[in-house]
């Protein structure tokens, strides 16, 4: 039976809406729990953590999604076998670190500048282990393009560390900021624990549907490997970017400052930033193993008019979000982070109307990513990141360590780190596919978007309460954005709705 291929983008999108909004639900009040010093303690381990998702199973759903979209695009192969591979994997990695974080908590937190991290990582050890062993059965859905258990189960996560995770936080919080902080990640270890027992039940329920094809077993280790050196570079870099920043600031600052400059931008900031682009990762995810079906069946056709509607889309969308976060940052700042000083709201404004910009480059680095990633340009893609990560982390110890810049130069570093990953990405997909850019959809919403400018930067400035100011910038977002768009035909629905997946 035909279906829609962005079904399921639409699900994970929906899904990933709600977990952002739990997530901010989540997020803004912990910060406020915690303080500027407490949530840069939390992102501290929260980036080492990150690391360790990646290396015990972030590579295994996307490698999954793969190896079985081609299984079945080809009827070849046991997907049962495959499944249990990954999952073997899994587990040994996630026993691993759940061993590394529990023993050597103590000499991680004082390698990155600030002890007060360890009971954090302790607790953090059961959550990486039940992450690390839920991946594979994402993978599995994902495979057969069915994306609801992956977004039932991000759910879950998030309602469940939304609960816990700021009840244990602000019952620990007479302790010291240090137990404050561990509540929370407890909140997050029991939260991955539930995700998996939903995982495993519904895989259960799932396997008689799983077909056995004849022929081999697809070898896993060299697309495993290559996937998995590709989704570790960004987190590496970010656990770098938690070692140098801290450390560099306090040449400049005492440690508590510098802590706090850090958990401002990477926890506060950046958890706002990340917001806009739920689309462009709920599209790729789903994209990918689509791409890889008709890549398979060498449906070339309909693998470039996908790409072509997909980057369209991602552009409509991230361009208005960039222009509401840069005119809106000091309404954004003040409602979210009541508990912050009156300096550090004035540094987080100008942070996150700095940090906006990434967006684009982010939403563009994650599509593209996808593309190339079921088109098999996955050492390309390895190559290009590792580069452009290398640049990074040269550039965030120069500028970082300069007091005139401080904590802006890890914002410099971010923009140029992902500038120069997508935008390579996105010529060398134009090359490989023979797309050529259209220039009417790419500088029309760029001219409507700066026609919405000053109409939004008045409002904004005006001194109308809040919620009259959000219907005026809605209704100025309606005529000068949304119904160009349609009129000029920039984003044609009926075309995006015919874009049909094969089963």
């Amino acid at each position: 039976m035909k279906k829609y291929f962005l079904n399921g983008a639409l699900i994970l999108t929906i899904s990933g809406f709600l977990c952002k909004l739990l997530g901010a639900f989540y997020r803004i009040p912990l910060s406020n729990i915690l303080g500027v010093e407490g949530i840069g303690i939390y992102q501290m381990i929260f980036s080492f953590y990150s690391l360790a998702l990646v290396i015990a199973g972030g590579a295994v759903p996307t490698s999954m999604a793969i190896t079985i979209a081609k299984m079945r695009a080809q009827n070849k192969g046991s997907i049962k076998k495959a499944f249990f591979k990954y999952f073997l994997i899994s587990m040994i990695l996630g026993v691993l670190f759940f061993l590394i974080f529990l023993l050597f908590a103590p000499f991680i937190s004082k390698f990155q500048g600030n002890v007060l991290a360890t009971t954090g990582y302790r607790y953090m050890s059961f959550a990486v282990l039940f992450s690390a062993l839920l991946s594979p059965f994402r993978g599995l859905f994902q495979g057969y393009e069915n994306m609801t258990p992956t977004a039932v189960s991000q759910i879950l996560e998030q309602s469940i560390k939304l609960v816990l995770g700021l009840g244990l936080s602000y019952a620990f919080l007479n302790i010291g900021v240090e137990m404050a902080v561990a509540g929370a990640i407890i909140g997050i270890a029991i939260s991955e624990f539930v995700s998996f027992l939903y995982l495993l039940i519904r895989a259960k329920f799932f396997s008689k549907h799983i077909k056995t094809y004849d022929g081999f077993t697809p070898k896993i280790s060299k697309s495993y490997l290559l996937i998995f050196l590709y989704v570790l570079i960004i987190p590496l870099v970010t656990a770098i970017d938690s070692f140098l920043t801290i450390n560099l600031l306090n040449i400049n600052f005492s440690a508590q400052t510098s802590t706090e400059l850090f958990g401002l931008q990477s926890g506060m900031v950046n958890s706002l930033i990340n917001f806009p682009v739920i689309f462009s990762l709920a599209l790729s995810t789903s994209l990918l193993p689509s791409l890889t079906y008709n890549s398979a069946k060498k449906n070339m056709e309909n693998v470039k008019r996908k790409i072509s509607e997909c980057l369209n889309l991602i552009w409509l969308i991230i361009l208005p979000c960039l222009l509401v976060f840069y005119i809106l940052a000091p309404t954004i700042m003040s409602l979210a982070y009541r508990s912050l000083s009156p300096e550090m709201l004035f540094s987080s404004v100008s942070l996150l109307r700095y940090s906006s910009v990434q967006m684009i480059f982010i939403a563009l680095l994650q599509i593209t990513a996808s593309i190339l990633q079921a088109g098999g340009k996955i050492k390309f893609l390895i190559f290009n990141l590792a580069i452009s990560a290398v640049i990074k982390v040269a550039l965030t110890s120069i500028f970082v360590s300069n007091f005139y810049f401080n904590i802006y130069g890890l914002v410099i570093s971010n923009i140029i780190f992902y500038l120069l990953s997508s935008s390579i990405n996105l010529i060398y997909l134009l090359k490989l596919y023979k797309l050529k850019i259209n220039i009417k959809k790419l500088v029309f919403p760029l001219i409507f978007i700066a026609i919405m400018f000053f109409p939004c930067l008045i409002i904004q400035n005006s001194g109308i309460n809040l919620i009259l100011k959000i219907i005026l910038l809605g209704i100025v977002g309606i005529l000068f954005y949304i119904l160009p768009v349609l009129f000029f035909k920039v984003f044609d629905i009926k075309k995006l709705k015919n874009a049909k997946k094969l089963d």
